[in-house]
């Protein structure tokens, strides 16, 4: 599952899933959540450092979430 559609697929309850794993993204990313935000529109892409690190938080390897790379 690529990484747009796993974070679009993260429940939205209360205490929101998605956006506590936008922070933790964002946080180990060491970007903005804006910044994370907009790779999962699809507006930016992360950089190769960035693409290991959420494959490292998400434990997912890095070719199934971002295959295009």
């Amino acid at each position: 599952m690529v990484f747009s559609d796993y974070m679009n697929n993260l429940s939205t309850e209360v205490v929101s899933e998605k956006s506590a794993m936008i922070s933790k993204i964002s946080e180990a990313c060491c970007v903005r959540e804006n910044a994370v935000y907009s790779w999962i529109a699809g507006r930016t892409k992360p950089n190769a450092l960035a693409r290991k690190t959420i494959s490292a938080v998400l434990n997912i390897p890095e070719k199934e979430l971002f295959p295009e790379e």
